[in-house]
């Protein structure tokens, strides 16, 4: 059974609300209306033929993706210096939204020998996407059984966002 935990962010920059939780960690992010589905299954399943919602963009032509992998951060030595160089390309926060909250499954120690690592990459199609030192893959898919907890998150609008001056119009007429 995966323990679940509820983070709401009221304001702030929720990479540094979160980092305290992901940092020495490997992880995986979905959005939150994907979590039924996987904790149904049992598991994190890669989207091989490209069937499954996607949380982030662009992963039709992500290495790991296209390799039959599950794609994970794996912020384990977020600190180096080639880690924090890259690590802003993708953040794990990138799909969470006011209306739609994400789901941060943080993986057991037990399935650290079993990553994939990015550097697999330079040696085939250099086309395709990756995150270098912060991106892994597990081949196939990933039971449950290896998630330590999962996290979901949520957000309130920015006061000051687009979306909550649009929202403030709509509401005033």
């Amino acid at each position: 059974m995966v323990e679940i935990f509820r983070i709401h962010i009221d304001s702030g920059e929720p990479m540094d609300i979160l980092m305290r939780h992901l940092e020495g960690k490997v992880f995986h992010v979905t959005k939150e209306c994907h979590w039924p589905k996987i904790n149904k299954a049992g598991r994190i399943n890669p989207n091989i033929d490209g069937k499954l919602a996607t949380t982030f963009c662009s992963s039709n032509n992500s290495y790991f993706k296209n390799n039959g992998c599950v794609s994970v951060f794996d912020y384990r030595n977020i600190y180096g210096d080639e880690q924090l160089k890259h690590m802003y390309k993708c953040l794990p926060t990138s799909p969470l939204r006011a209306y739609s909250g994400i789901v941060i499954l943080i993986f057991k120690p037990e399935i650290y020998p079993q990553l994939l690592s990015w550097e697999r990459w330079k040696y085939g199609d250099q086309g395709q996407m990756v995150v270098p030192y912060v991106e892994a893959g597990f081949s196939g898919s990933i039971p449950l059984e290896l998630v330590e907890k999962a996290l979901i998150v949520t957000m309130v609008e920015a006061k000051k966002s687009l979306a909550a001056t649009l929202q403030s119009v709509r509401e005033k007429k």
